[in-house]
C-alpha cells in the first residue's frame, strides 16, 4: 500500500457517518485530504479481509467422509455416515434440492434468493437485494471505485448486477452451511431458533410476503426432515 500519507492535520472530530457535527466537520475538510483518509481505511479492509481469506474452517464429518470416498478408502471411525446421515445426503442433492444453492467447498453460491422467509414481529421490514442495489452502486469503495485494485473486469458482480425485478425482492444472500448447526438462529433475521425450524420452512415453503419465493413445498416426512438436520450437523463436527 505503500507509506501512510500525512493525517497529522485531519480533525479529530470529522467522520462522514458520525454525528451531524462531526459530519459538518468532515464536509470542511478538503477532499485531498478525505481523499487520504478514505484511502487508509480501504487499505486496511483489504489487509482484514486478505487475513480472513487465508483462514481456512477445520476439517469436518462431511470432509473426512468425502476424502475417503474420494480416495477409494472405506470411511470409518466418526467419517462413517450413519444410515440416517447417508438419506440426509441424498435428500440434500436430491429430493429437497439444497444443492442448488448451498454448493462448492463453502456450501453457497453466494447469490440471492429470495426463500419465503417471514418477517420478524417489531423489527422494520427488510426487503433485501432490492433495497441494497442502489446502496451498493452509491458505495465509493465499490468495485468500481477509485479505491478498487485491478480493472473493471474483475468487477463481474457489479458491472452486470440485476437491479430491478420481482427477483431481487426479499432476496438475500446465500449463507455458508459450514458450522451452520454451532450458530443459530438461522436467516438474515434470526427468524428461526433451529435447524429443525429452517427445513419445516422449506418442507411447507409458504408463499413469500414480497416477491416471488424461488422454492416450492418438499413436502418431506418426519424421518426426512430428522435425517437431513443430521446431515447438516455433520458440516460442523
Amino acid at each position: 500500500f505503500g507509506p501512510l500519507p500525512d493525517l497529522s492535520t485531519v480533525p479529530a472530530n470529522a467522520s462522514p457517518l458520525g454525528s451531524d457535527a462531526e459530519k459538518v466537520v468532515w464536509n470542511a475538510m478538503p477532499a485531498s485530504q478525505q481523499d487520504d483518509v478514505n484511502r487508509v481505511y480501504a487499505n486496511i479492509g483489504k489487509a482484514i479481509a486478505a487475513f480472513e481469506r487465508s483462514i481456512e474452517p477445520e476439517q469436518t464429518r462431511f470432509d473426512r467422509f468425502a476424502i475417503d470416498l474420494a480416495t477409494g478408502a472405506k470411511p470409518e471411525g466418526d467419517a462413517a455416515f450413519s444410515p440416517e446421515e447417508i438419506l440426509g445426503l441424498k435428500l440434500f442433492i436430491g429430493k429437497a434440492n439444497c444443492v442448488t444453492c448451498h454448493n462448492g467447498p463453502r456450501f453457497t453460491d453466494n447469490a440471492f434468493h429470495n426463500t419465503g422467509v417471514p418477517l420478524v414481529e417489531g423489527l422494520q421490514p427488510d426487503r433485501g437485494r432490492v433495497d441494497a442495489v442502489a446502496q451498493v452502486e452509491a458505495d465509493p469503495f465499490n468495485c468500481l471505485g477509485k479505491f478498487r485494485d485491478g480493472d473493471e473486469s474483475a468487477c463481474r458482480e457489479l458491472r452486470f448486477m440485476l437491479k430491478d425485478g420481482p427477483q431481487i425482492m426479499r432476496a438475500y444472500k446465500t449463507p455458508s452451511l459450514r458450522g451452520a448447526a454451532d450458530r443459530p438462529p438461522y436467516m438474515h433475521a434470526g427468524q428461526f431458533a433451529t435447524l429443525d425450524e429452517v427445513v419445516a420452512h422449506y418442507s411447507k415453503a409458504q408463499p413469500s410476503v414480497e416477491g416471488v419465493s424461488e422454492v416450492h413445498p418438499l413436502d418431506l416426512s418426519d424421518r426426512e426432515r430428522s435425517a437431513l438436520v443430521a446431515f447438516l450437523k455433520t458440516l460442523s463436527d
